[in-house]
Order: C-alpha cells, then structure tokens, then sequence
C-alpha cells in the first residue's frame, strides 16, 4: 500500500503512542528476519495498521517488552512478543505489494524516473519470491490487480474516457481481498470484506490527487488529470480548475472514507480500540488534509512520498 493510513500523534495519549509504536517496530524487526536487513526501508504505516487489526481480531491480548531498535540499537523501543503470524502475514504483504508497486512505477512513470525503478526491480524481485514462497495466494491476488488495474488505465487512456469507480475497483477488491485475510471468525469477514473496499477505493483516490501536480508537470499518467482535463499549468498557476478539481476529490474521498467507517465501528478492536480510532478518525483526515490542501513550501514531490518511514516518532 501507499503509507497513508497512519495515527495523528497530537492527539494520542502517551500509552497509546507507545503502544503503536512498539507495533510498528515489531513489524521492522520482522520484515529484516524474513526478508533480509534492507527490506526494513520497507516498512510502511499502512501495514502497521494492518497488523493491528489483525491481532485485535484474533481475541488475543498482546504482549510487549522492552527493547531496543534495530537499526539504532542507543534507542530504546518496545517489542511485540506474540503474534508472529500477524507480522508474518504484514511482512509478506510489505514485500509483494513492494515489488508490484515498483512495476506500475515502471509504467506509468516518466522516462527519467524508470531508471531508478528499473535499478530497484532486482532486490524487489529477490524479497518478493522469499514472500511468495510463504503466500502464493497473495501474490496471485497482487498480480490480478496489477493486471486489471493496468487494463482499466489503458481503456481510459484510448477511449479518453474516464469512469472513476472502474478505476478505483482494482485497487478496492485487494484491500478487501486482505481485508477479509485478517480474522478467521466468519462474522468479521463479512465486515472485513466491506471495510477493506471503501478503505482500498479511499487509497486509490488519495495517492491518484497526492500525486496529481507532479504528475502534470512529469508528464506520468493520472487518471484524475484525464478525467477533468487538467494540464501542467492548471498545477503550477493554481487555477480554478485546479481548486475545483481538489474540492471534488475531497468530496469523493470523505464518502470512501465515511463507508470505510461504517464498517470498522462492527469490528470489536478491544484495546487498541483508541489507537485504530485515531487513525481512522483523525490520521485518515489529516493525511487526506495534507494531500489535498498543503502550504504550497511544503507540498511533498513524488518522489519523496515514494521513500517510505523510516521511523514513526520522526515521521508524524
């Protein structure tokens, strides 16, 4: 996934802050055993969450101890010391959606930009066969997706028409697809189904309108510039086709995001019921903020959303 659903720390309490953290480091500290030391520049907030509800599904309390980060062992952070099939699963998925992600990068990037994808299609190769070897289904899932996703662009592209929900769909049906992955109680997956839909058409929608200046200027393909016929100036003079456009996919995002939770309030999320909260009330709004409607010094460049976190406490 894109990184985009994460916490909004102003408004955590300390636990809870702690609490995620540890979450997320565990996740580190997995992604380096199974994949290899670099896969953890991998680790992304999208899977953290992942995780989360994964072991909060699974009706089991977790357990933390202190330890040390991985990377700078002078830091002190805590360690999730059950659930191993949770950051198993979460690691699987980072590497997968890593390597298939990096082949649409390939695509619809511009020509100077497909070089460094292409320098990186080796490692991601490499760690995508360790996560194939443990989740064929998943990967089979990705590369479904990947390919109905590519289809959907090209129809766009040589029709010149642009239907939205088409192309939100593929992206939809394998959130949801991993969605329903994340708990064996028949109940939930039914919701999970549901949730991991309006969730996946929210993350499509948002990384298409992050990306959508940077794209007019490179000249990569949008489907969102198609659709309202956007040029590079409408993004470098801010004219009011452009605003209206960010208004419209604001009002397009918050009906995803308000039916992605609909669906996460029937799921029992016992203790970290505050965390998931915050994430799904304030840190899904706030990253949908900062998308849409940054200060225009700290607007981010593509490239830039492209390198994932590299540590919670810097990053939010």
């Amino acid at each position: 996934m894109f990184g985009y659903v994460r916490i909004f720390k102003p408004q955590m309490r300390i636990c809870e802050y702690e609490t995620y953290r540890s979450v997320y480091c565990t996740l580190c500290r997995h992604l380096g055993r199974q994949m290899g030391p670099l896969s953890r520049l991998l680790l992304n907030y999208d899977y953290t969450f992942m995780a989360m509800l994964m072991i909060a599904l699974s009706g089991e309390k977790p357990a933390f101890a202190p330890g040390r980060c991985a990377v700078n062992p002078l830091k002190k952070s805590g360690v999730c010391t059950t659930h191993d099939r949770a950051f198993e699963y979460t690691s699987a998925l980072t590497a997968i959606m890593f390597y298939y992600k990096l082949r649409d990068n390939i695509r619809d990037s511009s020509r100077g930009k497909r070089l460094l994808w292409h320098m990186l299609m080796p490692y991601a190769s490499r760690v995508r066969g360790k996560a194939k070897k443990l989740y064929p289904e998943e990967d089979a899932l990705v590369s479904d997706y990947i390919t109905r996703q590519f289809d959907a662009e090209s129809k766009a592209l040589t029709s010149g028409e642009v239907i939205i929900d088409e192309l939100c769909q593929p992206t939809a049906d394998v959130i949801s697809a991993f969605a329903v992955r994340l708990s064996d109680k028949e109940s939930d997956k039914v919701i999970l189904k549901h949730f991991g839909y309006f969730l996946g058409r929210w993350i499509y929608m948002i990384d298409a309108l992050d990306d959508l200046g940077d794209d007019l200027r490179d000249g990569s393909f949008n489907p969102l510039a198609l659709e309202w016929g956007l040029t590079a100036d409408d993004a470098v003079n801010q004219t009011d086709r452009w605003e209206e456009a960010r208004c419209r996919g604001n009002d397009s995002l918050n009906m995803s995001a308000a039916e992605a939770v609909k669906y996460y309030e029937l799921l029992d999320m016992g203790d970290f019921k505050p965390i998931t909260d915050n994430i799904m009330y304030l840190g899904i709004s706030e990253a949908q903020r900062s998308a849409l409607f940054p200060p225009a010094k700290k607007r981010r460049r593509r490239s830039d959303k492209n390198q994932t976190d590299t540590g919670v406490e810097e990053n939010e």
